[in-house]
């Protein structure tokens, strides 16, 4: 026992050391956010070794205590995490209307609280049930928990890339734009601003105060064109509040060509290239939406990017919160469909194989 102990100490020890050399390399990674939770897993699993292994009835009651904490860990989260959705549907409806946008927190909501509910209850009865029910239900499980593992990876991932704190040596400042009106800013396109005006005059204070004669000064780059239902592109929109607090418009760069995250990405890197070599930079948008635009950063070629987030009203982030993990899984479809297709794989080849034996007999 004690030599088993030993190597699942040791192993544990390599494999945060490994994920703290990913976590470093890139924050703006989901991988990330599966390693640590993985790691989270074999934590427990060593204190549980530790526990039984010491005598005493409190160790051998903290040791199950910690065993069954790990085997209903997810059961628990969802279930947590589906209330809370359900929670904050309502209040959501009441403010922004019923739409099939605003109903994400309460399907999600019904999923995590009734599928521990029906699937235990369904193969609870699985003698009763025809061969190609059961079949399918051992497969929904299956998928139910991958969706469950994925969401809780995405969003350990993004409360990882959130504990990182940009320095106030930052050369351009990206502002992601949202929707405008015919009034100018909407109330969540502020919020945006407002926050990147905090960071740019937190960073003006440091560099006078420390670095009096440095000539190295912060570029805010208000990004977003526009769309078919906007009077005008939000990027010029954002440019004439900026001005109205007072920054001088040699320290802003317009990007007013994109149509979604990724193009808010591209262009303004094009435009931070064609200004410098070499730069440091950061993003700024709503707090739900800090990862996603992380990951297309990341993949719009920007290296070392970080984010900050505007603070969003509570009822309405949760919602957004799951549109951004819808969005990011899409991001990698393919891998989640073969992921999903392996997972399933002995369910659909054991239906196959009876449907073969079924047909061949008939025939």
């Amino acid at each position: 026992m004690n030599e088993l102990i030993n190597f699942a100490g040791k192993a544990t020890v390599i494999y945060f050391a490994v994920f703290c050399l990913f976590y470093i390399s890139d924050k703006r990674r989901i991988i990330n956010g599966v390693l640590l939770t993985i790691g989270l897993f074999l934590i427990m699993a060593d204190l549980t070794l530790l526990a039984l292994n010491t005598h005493g009835s409190f160790w051998l009651f903290a040791g199950v205590g910690l065993f069954l904490s790990a085997l209903f860990f997810f059961p628990i989260l969802s279930l947590i995490l589906g209330a809370v959705f359900l929670i904050r549907s309502p209040q959501l409806w009441e403010k922004e209307g019923i739409s099939l946008q605003h109903s994400l927190s309460l399907i999600f909501g019904l999923a995590f609280l009734l599928g521990w509910l029906i699937l235990p209850l369904g193969l609870s009865h699985s003698q009763s049930l025809p061969w190609f029910l059961n079949l399918a239900l051992l497969a929904g499980a299956v998928l139910y928990l991958y969706l469950i593992f994925t969401f809780v990876c995405y969003l350990v991932s993004s409360w990882l890339f959130k504990l990182n704190r940009p320095l106030l040596n930052q050369d351009f400042l990206i502002i992601l734009g949202c929707k405008v009106n015919s009034q100018g800013l909407t109330p969540l396109l502020k919020q945006r601003c407002d926050r990147a005006l905090a960071f740019y005059h937190k960073q003006e204070a440091k560099k006078k105060r420390l670095f009096s004669r440095r000539k190295k000064s912060l570029i805010l780059i208000p990004s977003g064109g526009q769309g078919p239902d906007e009077p005008r592109a939000e990027a010029d929109v954002m440019k004439e509040y900026l001005m109205e607090q007072g920054v001088p418009e040699a320290r802003i760069l317009v990007e007013n060509k994109s149509v979604s995250t990724y193009e808010n990405m591209v262009f303004s890197k094009q435009l931070m290239d064609q200004q410098k070599k070499s730069y440091k930079c950061l993003f700024c948008t709503s707090d739900y939406h800090v990862f996603r635009a992380g990951l297309l950063s990341r993949k719009a070629g920007i290296r070392r990017c970080s984010g900050i987030g505007s603070r969003t009203v509570t009822y309405f982030s949760y919602n957004a919160f799951l549109r951004e993990y819808i969005a990011a899984m899409m991001m990698h479809k393919k891998f989640h469909l073969i992921a999903a297709g392996i997972l399933c794989f002995p369910w659909i080849a054991a239906t196959l194989l009876l449907l073969a034996a079924l047909f061949i007999r008939l025939l």
